[in-house]
């Protein structure tokens, strides 16, 4: 028997979505094996600092074994801490890979093993609602909890269109986050245990409007924020610290409207973006960071049928590599580009990181949601202005 092994278990109990994000957020090294006894040999995935660099599954590597073993509903696991040594070659972030991978399994994209295989039904352009995993966090810090608060199903917890200064993070249930539409309702994100309701800028900048709605799905146990002390933690750090995290908190917002752009189709991306420059590519070894002095910045996702405008930046805001974050946008997952006024300032990402690294870890749990929240989001837009594409070709 692994002396190593720290973690195991039946994938009954935590699938792989779940154990990705439970060895993400301890910032864990090492080698995960998944066995099945429909499977002749354990699938593997290493891990460093968190995130998978690296697996295999038969005649799979890299990030497409990490897909194909989302489909290992039924067997065992074994995480054990080791030296890795493998070649990174999985440039996405944890949460990406998650996203993606429970997205997949659920169109059909990724085969179950079993003792019987299925074959995958036609796709279903019908309207149906896509399914949204469940986003987590990591265990709370009771030492920024100043109260509980119970809600039950139904219950609106924040409202779109309102002020509001309170952040809450949930210390168990399930939460929507929802945006209304002349419509419908549009379900964006839901979120789970350890996952906070509200933003940054809540606490930070007064007269903020909450830019979407909270309801409870089912029962839920929340723990209400030292909004205070939160400010207070931030108020030391350089300014441009402060500025990347309420630019990051905006961003949030602006994906969150896209994604009802998408999904009324208010405009054509590509014309829209005729007469802007671009000015960065995704690129894996990209590690340049700005912020903007003057001008626009526009982050765009390019899929297989268009593209998908996710964001627009200004001036203060920021986009590039930034180490300690993910969230499914440049420099690996979008481009960016910018008006003819653009004009910005080149910032230090190892300066910014040794900041962050000074957070509590509450305040890291929060920015990490915030950014797992803007890739999750992301999605949804890109889904949704995909099936907007399809109705429409449908009825050409």
């Amino acid at each position: 028997m692994n002396s190593n092994i720290v973690l195991s278990g039946n994938l009954n109990f935590l699938n792989l979505g779940e154990i990705l994000q439970l060895l993400g957020s301890n910032g864990s090294s090492g080698l995960l094996r998944i066995m099945s006894k429909y499977a002749p040999n354990p699938g593997l995935i290493y891990f460093l600092n968190g995130n998978p660099v690296n697996a295999s599954n038969g005649s799979l590597n890299g990030i497409d074994a990490v897909y194909s073993l989302f489909g290992w509903v039924e067997g065992e696991f074994e995480f054990s801490t080791e030296d890795i040594k493998s070649e990174k070659v999985i440039n996405f972030g944890r949460m990406e890979i998650i996203l993606n991978g429970l997205k997949m399994l659920d169109d059909g994209d990724i085969e179950k093993l079993g003792p019987v295989s299925f074959e995958k039904e036609p796709s279903d352009l019908s309207g149906k609602e896509p399914t949204l995993p469940i986003i987590k966090g990591p265990l709370v810090d009771y030492m920024d909890v100043v109260a509980e608060e119970e809600r039950f199903d139904g219950d609106r917890i924040v409202e779109e269109g309102k002020h509001g200064e309170w952040m809450w993070v949930i210390l168990e249930g399930v939460v929507d986050i929802i945006k209304e539409t002349p419509k419908e309702t549009i379900k964006i994100v839901k979120i789970g245990d350890g996952s906070f309701i509200g933003n940054i800028s809540s606490f930070l900048v007064e007269g903020q409007i909450r830019s979407a709605t909270a309801v409870a799905a089912g029962n839920v146990q929340l723990g209400v924020l030292d909004s205070q002390r939160l400010s207070n933690e931030l108020a030391p750090f350089s300014p441009e610290f402060r500025r990347l995290v309420i630019s990051l908190d905006k961003r949030l917002r602006e994906v969150t409207d896209k994604t009802i752009d998408a999904y009324i189709k208010k405009k054509k991306v590509k014309d829209f973006l005729k007469d802007k420059k671009l000015v960065m590519e995704p690129d894996k070894n990209e590690k340049r960071l700005f912020s903007i002095k003057q001008g626009n910045a526009f982050i765009v996702r390019k899929t297989d049928s268009d593209y998908v405008h996710l964001s627009t930046l200004n001036k203060e805001d920021f986009f590039g590599h930034v180490p300690f974050l993910n969230m499914g946008h440049e420099p690996y997952s979008a481009l960016v580009f910018g008006s003819k006024d653009l004009e910005v300032k080149k910032l230090v990402p190892e300066k910014l990181r040794k900041e962050y690294d000074q957070l509590s870890n509450t305040f890291k749990n929060i920015i990490e949601n915030i950014g797992t929240c803007i890739l999750a989001t992301t999605m949804m837009t890109c889904e949704l202005q995909k099936k907007a594409s399809l109705k429409k070709s449908a009825k050409k």
